[in-house]
């Protein structure tokens, strides 16, 4: 029977008994629940139905058609769906929870800087423009001078290279960078570069700028940068700035053409290139590397050597840009970098780039109202403080005994995939071997870590943030808060990587995910939630529900990319 239709007869039946029913169909006995939250469940189904459509004619319209019908895509975003709705909810959840912390001024502990934090974030549009700390941070940053005037020519021959600026420049300005589990010594720490992404706007953007479905994307874009431009050198001429502006829009374009594109990115053992220091600065002459890395490392007391192993996922990117770095205007590539940092910053800092960067999200998303505040702050602490927002998650709206119940869908889950795997006439027995034993040693990670309730724990690693001036801005506590967590990742180095205390996430996440580097599937709380789980459904639901997203992710252990790694992680 189909379960909406099921679903609706449930609904009756309950309405007329308090107790269990039992509905006799031609094919044996359905015991019904009658409890509250199987009212709601199909409530809801039956709301998302749209009746005056014929199945045979429009099932999608039948199925579908009411829920549509009372959830229009908002003006503020793009699409909806039940991530979305959920997510909602979630925002809800924690906006409740932050603007209830309290806020102290002194000995705060780890929760009461997030409400600083938040708090502080909440209140940007009602303070004044922050713009003589932004200039400080850009000036400890080594951009006290930015933006530098450019011709944006290409450099003389004989003119020395960039070394100064590239040693003095964050290596993320240029690379992706992290430190992370060695792909191939899987108890330790590896320092791993990879091309530089674009977040702001996107590669095909930025390579082909003036197509025709790029352009007003590109031209918001440039504004943006114009508006930088103009709040840091406020004496700048409507000349220069619309110049410079031009020369850093095609300066990114050239950097994006080093780029691969992703769909030339799935094959990780093509891309793994695992070298040292001093190989690539040999090879490379034009990239100082070791200056790069160490002035990073230096903020944690490291000092590297050119023995140092590292993990290059981009050997093309690294070459070109190699050749790149060979005739470049070295003041151009300081405003390159210098914009980089600044993107990063200058929101929390300017309503004049608030806006200028709106208009780029509606040049490229399509939406024609901005978020509320307090969601991007919501947001923006959960992306700093993943932890800490999780930590007061999990104790409102997650239980011990939902996680029991997630842990025995992914057991059974996995039982009947295994039979799949031993059923499949296209595999050889070798393969399904090594299939069997991927899938048997697969981690799932559900809810929460188990240290997340320990304060103490906690606490820790959020040692590097200073107590919080409650008066202070929101810029300024975020960088506390950013700079704590990059040296935090950058004090890996070697240490040994526990892959059973590392969650890739925090709780607060509605989404699933699965870790090939680790062999392990990672449900948060925050997607254990809702229409995709809910605690007192009958378990057909829950397995029609989140049993789909265990499917999901338990299948990219095998797909294009998940294959490359064997049922340790590690990359073969």
């Amino acid at each position: 029977m189909n379960l909406v239709i099921f679903a609706s007869l449930t609904t009756l039946f309950c309405l007329s008994s308090a107790t269990p029913v039992t509905v006799r169909k031609t094919e044996g006995n359905y015991s019904v629940c009658c409890e509250p939250v199987c009212f709601e469940r199909a409530k809801m189904i039956n709301e998302s139905l749209n009746t005056s459509v014929d199945p045979c004619d429009d099932f999608y319209q039948y199925a579908c058609g009411g829920w549509i019908e009372k959830h229009p895509i908002p003006d503020s975003r793009s699409s909806i769906g039940t991530f979305y709705l959920l997510r909602e909810e979630l925002q809800q959840t924690m906006k409740s929870i932050l603007g209830n912390l309290t806020l102290q001024e002194t000995g705060q502990n780890i929760t009461e800087k997030l409400a600083a934090a938040y708090n502080a974030c909440v209140e940007v549009p009602e303070r004044e423009d922050q713009l003589p700390v932004l200039h400080s941070l850009m000036n400890k940053s080594g951009f006290g001078e930015w933006p530098k005037p450019s011709s944006g020519d290409k450099k003389d021959p004989g003119v020395k290279n960039c070394t100064d600026v590239l040693s003095n420049i964050p290596i993320y300005t240029l690379f992706t960078m992290y430190v992370d589990r060695d792909l191939t010594e899987l108890t330790s720490y590896v320092i791993q570069l990879d091309q530089l992404g674009f977040s702001t706007v996107g590669r095909n953007q930025l390579i082909q700028p003036n197509k025709t479905e790029n352009e007003n994307i590109t031209k918001a874009y440039k504004e943006l940068i114009e508006t930088a431009l103009k709040i840091m050198k406020p004496n700048i001429t409507e000349e220069e700035q619309a110049s410079l502006a031009h020369q850093l829009l095609d300066f990114e374009g050239q950097l994006a053409n080093l780029t691969a594109p992703p769909e030339e990115r799935r094959d990780i053992l093509a891309l793994y290139h695992r070298t040292n220091i001093s190989e690539l600065e040999t090879n490379f002459t034009n990239v100082p590397l070791l200056n790069m890395l160490n002035k990073q490392f230096s903020y944690v007391n490291i000092t590297l050597n050119e023995s140092e192993t590292i993990e290059l996922f981009a050997k093309e990117y690294y070459n070109k840009l190699n050749e790149f770095l060979q005739n470049v205007d070295c003041d151009l590539l300081y405003n390159f970098a210098g914009l980089r940092v600044l993107m990063g910053w200058a929101g929390r800092a300017s309503a004049e780039f608030r806006n200028a960067s709106f208009n780029l999200t509606k040049a490229s998303r399509g939406i024609v109202v901005d978020r509320k505040r307090w969601e991007k702050c919501v947001d923006g602490v959960n992306n700093m403080m993943p932890e800490i927002v999780g930590y007061l998650y999990v104790q409102e709206k997650f239980s011990e005994q939902a996680k029991k119940e997630v842990e025995d869908l992914v057991a059974r889950i996995r039982a009947i995939f295994n039979e799949t795997i031993l059923n499949s006439d296209w595999m050889d027995n070798v393969t399904k071997s090594a299939a069997g034993e991927k899938l048997k040693k697969m981690i799932s990670k559900i809810g929460y870590p188990t240290w997340l309730l320990n304060t103490t724990y906690l606490e820790q690693l959020y040692k590097y943030v200073p107590n919080l001036n409650i008066t202070s801005s929101y810029l300024e506590m975020a960088s506390y808060i950013e700079a704590n967590n990059w040296k935090r990742q950058l004090s890996h180095l070697g240490k040994e990587y526990d892959a059973a205390s590392v969650w890739i996430v925090g709780p607060a996440i509605v989404n699933a995910f699965y870790n090939p580097s680790a062999n392990e599937m990672v449900y948060p709380s925050g997607i254990l939630q809702g229409v995709f789980y809910q605690h007192g459904l009958p378990r057909s639901l829950n397995f029609g529900a989140i049993g789909t997203v265990v499917g999901h992710e338990m299948t990219h252990g095998f797909d294009d990319t998940g294959s490359q790694f064997d049922a340790n992680g590690a990359l073969k």
